[in-house]
């Protein structure tokens, strides 16, 4: 009843009611505006066939509101299909391939009335190229983080959703980047289109295990070049802890508002976060070798493209520590040859070593702590390098201090160590974050 009822409302769009204008390619459902409450979200899909539990927990997180869907080649295919997948009051289609589109009024104006957002697939850097600086940029970034509406992409519209994303101009292979990590180019971007606010630091990657090449020692798929991606990240931008999430075809990964992020769908998806140390080479016209690589929590779909989001299959992003389902391994490259699959790190426990005490107690004050998050780090001098690690020493926090008194500030609870280095040598202290400061 309610695909007769669709196509009916279809038909009366097409030769009733004018669309936003001749970029809208039609939309199905009710023809005037909803509002209704929604909830954040995103949908992280790794392209392939559409992974139907990922739309139905939209449409849901949308409070059935209206539902846009944004592509910069193709058709409306997705009207009918998503409209089938739950309760949402409309869905709208709008080709938007220039500068000029994504400036254009009434076409923004209707995208902020939005209650969910979809990017199709195609190529990211027509949405980079053609939406980054315009009022459709700055009507997503509302969405996003004022309006809370949940938003999603399949393959290239995955790809654009980190904070970090890879343009795609040069479409490189991982058995050739994996020899020359700059065969890339200036193709990586930072913190300059969307603001997931759960993505920072983080580059997304699609078509994982089919698409990206064979390597030499036959791992098919992107993650050799992801690998050079996260390198490069580290080495070109002085990132630290980066992290990147990647999807199978056929597989999805839906991050509530509370940056719990729940895999559904057939294949895979995968978690990828800095372990140790950054590469020990990653220069233009060299292999890439970092022997410490990434740790990374590969979880497996349910095997349907229906079966909804569970924690029991997650990730919680805010710590990147609290998981479920899935299973831990290790990545590193050595001289350009990628090996994964490996069950304990390099290190096997990523901490600090060889520290060499010679400043003195007096030295350094670390106050209050433990503490609920902000603290006072006190020094004799004013120059020094600060960096705080995790207890498995991950960086969390890089500065230099040019005052003998610095203001820090650490949102999540947990043991810290702070190390400090200066002219006379290192020191490292242990930091407690508690929820009330005791």
């Amino acid at each position: 009843m309610k695909k007769i009822r669709s196509a009916l409302i279809y038909l009366t769009i097409l030769v009733g009611i004018p669309a936003v204008n001749a970029q809208s390619l039609g939309r199905v459902g009710s023809p005037v505006d909803i509002v209704t409450t929604t909830t954040a979200g995103t949908v992280l899909m790794g392209g392939g066939s559409d992974v139907d539990a990922a739309f139905s927990w939209m449409i849901q997180k949308s409070g059935g509101g209206d539902f846009v869907v944004i592509r910069a080649t193709g058709t409306d295919a997705y009207n009918d299909y998503i409209y089938g997948l739950g309760p949402a009051h409309s869905v709208e289609t709008f080709l938007i391939n220039s500068k000029t589109l994504a400036n254009d009024s009434v076409i923004v104006q209707a995208i902020r009335k939005a209650e969910a957002v979809f990017f199709t697939g195609g190529d990211q850097n027509d949405y980079i190229s053609n939406y980054k600086g315009t009022a459709l940029g700055a009507a997503l970034d509302y969405l996003i983080n004022v309006k809370h509406t949940p938003i999603g992409g399949t393959s290239a519209g995955m790809a654009i959703q980190g904070y970090v994303y890879y343009d795609g101009i040069t479409n490189v292979l991982s058995p050739n980047v994996l020899g020359n990590p700059y065969l890339s180019a200036t193709g990586i971007r930072y913190n300059d289109f969307l603001r997931n606010p759960f993505l920072q630091k983080t580059i997304c990657e699609t078509h994982f295990n089919t698409k990206g090449g064979l390597t030499s020692n036959g791992i098919q798929g992107r993650q050799g070049r992801l690998m050079t991606f996260l390198a490069r990240m580290i080495t070109d931008s002085a990132l630290i802890d980066v992290k990147s999430i990647a999807c199978d075809e056929k597989t999805a990964v839906c991050i509530d508002q509370n940056g719990v992020g729940m895999v559904v769908g057939l294949g895979k998806a995968y978690f990828l976060r800095q372990w140790c140390a950054a590469p020990e080479t990653c220069i233009p016209n060299q292999p890439l070798t970092w022997t410490n690589g990434v740790q990374v929590y590969k979880i497996n779909g349910p095997g349907s493209y229906t079966a909804q989001p569970s924690f029991s299959r997650s990730v919680n992003l805010t710590n990147w520590t609290t998981v479920m389902g899935g299973i831990y391994e290790f990545w590193t490259v050595n001289a350009g040859v990628l090996t994964i699959g490996q069950t304990t790190g390099t290190p096997v426990l990523c901490n600090p070593v060889a520290v060499n005490e010679t400043l003195e107690e007096a030295d350094i004050h670390i106050y209050p702590n433990p503490t609920s998050g902000q603290f006072t780090i006190s020094l004799s001098e004013n120059n020094a390098a600060i960096t705080i690690t995790d207890m498995l020493g991950r960086p969390v926090k890089q500065l230099q201090a040019t005052q003998q008194s610095t203001q820090l500030q650490l949102e999540d609870n947990g043991v810290y160590v702070v190390f400090i280095q200066t002219k006379d040598g290192i020191s490292a202290r242990k930091l407690i974050v508690t929820e009330d400061g005791r």
